[in-house]
């Protein structure tokens, strides 16, 4: 189909794209999104419609200045320039030869005097992609020096494949669109978009963050999903045939048919399956849950039990409520550096995540909980002669709680410790316990879960919790899970008293 943007006939384009192409450049015309993202997956269009949308806001911004945000410059360089040209010449624009004066874009050097500049010309023209009406695009290298990047300022920004693009340099970026407040009102100005393939590990999955954002903000914020059958028309008749022979099946259902990567392979956790075990708004469980309790797994009379992962900048739990047959995980808190208590006091982590719980769960009706998880945490930690685990229990006691505590003493071998976790999974023992999630408030666990690696020797790779990556999402919480799992599985539950918890098999 085409795209007609006459409704400023001054500003008239015509480009031919697929269906799915013109609903996100027509968005990005028509509505003022602060973020704009569109994920699509191996010839599905996503980099002619990435051209096109720069060459609709190249007309729309004159004197504008576009960053780019890339991992290397050198490599984007020898990577982008090709189709950018390509997208540009189906509307017989093409590069400025600067012999015969023809031409529209100057690539990688400073333009001819003729050519208008922006309102805040760059120092440094050899990253910069410049338009005769004065818009620039200036590419920003973020692998080596992020940092760097600080105090710029744009009036649009782009990031392509987005799922090599952190999301701490984010940071970095969204100070930027700050530029010419007042001077132009074309939706594109002060814009961040978005463009990649699917993401295949967990440090893309922020781009799913601005999907959730378009349903609770859709008037600031936009995303699309474009799959390679959406683009056929512009295709090889024989182009899907061809990927099929060529990639792998999970390659072919992620990048071809736009399959969500719901978790790694090789994951810790086979077993653990979303449409089972997660309990989200849309599911059939869910509205029978909610519409017969008025909550989804939370109970506000049930005792608590909460199962603790401590460390040194990343100090987490998830509660729980259970009977004899299913354990419900309602929650996860953690923390990521010490508070400072009433009285102006440094608190140690674990006295950080306790104040987290007793604030989180001041309402809750009967205050009984049960302390079980990490043997580490019946050590002292720094700052305190006190166990982390008393540590805990001494501020949710103070906080007017009853408090339990059954800390596991070790860690099974690795093959029996994987068997048992999937095994409960799995659902097939109707004696094992059922274990079922709140997708709302625990997304940060199930992200967690599907993300944690399997080693050949039955291990989980801890490769996450040593990385930039959000450590709510590497692979404490789900640690967390597997403490909680143990502790049922051998007769673990809510009792007066307290101490050591012995597991056979320990």
């Amino acid at each position: 189909m085409k795209l007609e943007t006459n409704d400023r006939p001054e500003d008239e384009l015509e480009v031919e794209v697929n269906e799915k192409q013109a609903i996100f450049l027509e968005a990005v015309y028509n509505s003022r999104f602060k973020i704009a993202a569109m994920i699509g997956g191996r010839g599905s269009g996503k980099s002619v419609t990435l051209s096109d949308f720069l060459l609709l806001a190249s007309d729309d911004l004159p004197r504008a200045k576009c960053g780019w945000g890339v991992p290397t410059i050198k490599k984007a360089k020898s990577k982008l320039t090709s189709g950018l040209k390509a997208g540009w010449k189906r509307h017989g624009i093409t590069e400025y030869d600067f012999k015969t004066g023809a031409g529209c874009f100057v690539l990688w050097r400073e333009p001819p005097a003729h050519f208008e500049r922006p309102f805040e010309a760059p120092d440094i023209w050899e990253n910069c992609i410049s338009f005769p009406n004065g818009f620039v695009i200036e590419f920003e290298s973020f692998k080596m020096a992020a940092a760097e990047n600080r105090g710029a300022n744009y009036d649009l920004y782009v990031i392509d494949e987005g799922l090599n693009f952190k999301k701490e340099w984010l940071k970095v970026v969204l100070p930027t669109l700050r530029a010419n407040v007042g001077k132009f009102s074309s939706t594109f100005h002060q814009m961040l978009a978005v463009f990649s393939s699917p993401p295949w590990d967990l440090a893309g999955q922020w781009m799913y963050d601005i999907e959730a954002l378009s349903k609770t903000e859709p008037g600031r914020y936009f995303f699309l999903e474009v799959k390679t059958r959406d683009n056929l028309a512009f295709l090889p008749d024989d182009y899907l045939d061809t990927l099929q022979k060529n990639l792998t099946k999970l390659e072919y259902e992620v990048e071809v048919e736009g399959k969500r990567l719901s978790k790694m392979p090789h994951n810790f956790y086979p077993s653990f399956q979303h449409h089972i075990h997660v309990i989200k708004e849309e599911s059939d469980e869910y509205e029978a849950r909610a519409a017969w309790s008025g909550e989804l797994l939370y109970n506000t009379s049930h005792r608590i039990e909460a199962s603790l992962d401590f460390n040194a900048h990343f100090t987490s739990a998830t509660l729980w409520q259970s009977d004899y047959t299913e354990a419900r995980l309602i929650d996860n808190l953690y923390c990521k550096e010490p508070g400072i208590d009433a009285d102006g006091v440094a608190m140690t982590m674990a006295q950080t995540l306790a104040t987290l719980i007793a604030t989180e769960y001041v309402s809750h009706k009967t205050k009984q909980i049960t302390l079980t998880g990490d043997r580490n945490g019946k050590n002292k930690s720094a700052g305190s002669t006190k166990s982390m685990f008393d540590q805990v229990a001494e501020i949710l006691e103070a906080s007017g709680w009853h408090v339990s505590t059954q800390a596991l003493n070790f860690n099974p071998p690795h093959i029996d410790k994987f068997k048992d976790l999937n095994n409960v999974f799995a659902e097939r023992n109707t004696d094992l316990i059922r274990v079922r999630v709140d997708g709302i408030r625990c997304k940060a666990t199930v992200i967690s879960m599907d993300n944690s690696p399997l080693n050949t020797d039955y291990t989980k790779s801890k490769r996450s919790e040593s990385s930039k990556v959000d450590q709510e999402l590497a692979t404490h919480l789900s640690d967390t899970v597997d403490y909680y799992i143990l502790w049922k599985l051998k007769g673990g539950r809510s009792l007066q008293g307290g101490g050591d918890f012995d597991l056979d098999y320990f």
